[in-house]
């Protein structure tokens, strides 16, 4: 069994006690808005790290941290239209290589559907984890945005599936939305289970582990 986490924590270098003591069991974490600088030298105890920071502005970046006894290695690095990834392979007993990606996608920028097509022809074992910014009615949230539909365009392609309930991933004042998501394709799907969105980590970010 692989236990998978997925934050958006604004900060990663600030909080990273707090992300530990709650999810230091977790064999793969996915982080967004890591606002790590390129220079900057950052570790995890217990954990290989993969980094994609952003260049040359603050905020952004996205990170994934494995745990050591886990066989891994890095297979996409890139920012493409302003969406920030990192994946990662790693070896499982029950699949073989499996690819795992953080994403974030920026409130200003459209989602770049050709990442989720590279990532499925790269592996067809894949699951992406991040903060979207996308927001669909039917899943929890309060209406669809342009991101929410698309990401429907992208789950109509037939090779990725939510996996999700209708919990809300972020929250700030009255203010409530899901915007942070799972996806897997279609192979992984009857193998996941206990999906679960978690309390904050009392941050300013108002973001919900996902678990």
């Amino acid at each position: 069994m692989i236990r998978l986490c997925h934050v958006n924590i604004t900060s990663i270098k600030k909080h990273k006690d707090e992300l530990l003591a709650r999810f230091s069991d977790y064999d793969v974490i996915s982080i967004n808005e890591t606002n790590l600088e390129k220079d900057v030298k950052f570790s995890l105890k217990g954990y290989n790290v993969y980094r994609n920071d952003r260049v040359g502005k603050s905020g952004g970046g996205v990170l994934i941290a494995v745990k050591e006894n886990i066989k891994s290695q890095e297979k996409f690095n890139q920012t493409i239209d302003h969406n920030e990834l990192i994946a990662i392979s790693i070896e499982t007993k029950s699949f073989g290589s499996l690819l795992v990606a953080s994403l974030y996608v920026p409130p200003a920028a459209k989602i770049n559907s050709n990442i989720f097509l590279d990532l499925y022809q790269a592996n067809n074992d894949c699951i992406v984890m991040g903060d979207l910014n996308a927001a669909l009615k039917q899943m929890g949230s309060r209406k669809t945005n342009t991101k929410g539909r698309q990401l429907q365009d992208i789950i109509n392609e037939g090779y990725f599936s939510c996996i999700d309930d209708d919990n809300t991933t972020f929250e700030r004042n009255s203010y409530e939305e899901k915007i942070d998501w799972i996806l897997a394709s279609q192979p992984l799907l009857s193998f996941i289970s206990n999906y679960e969105v978690q309390p904050t980590l009392g941050l300013s970010s108002g973001h919900k582990p996902v678990t």
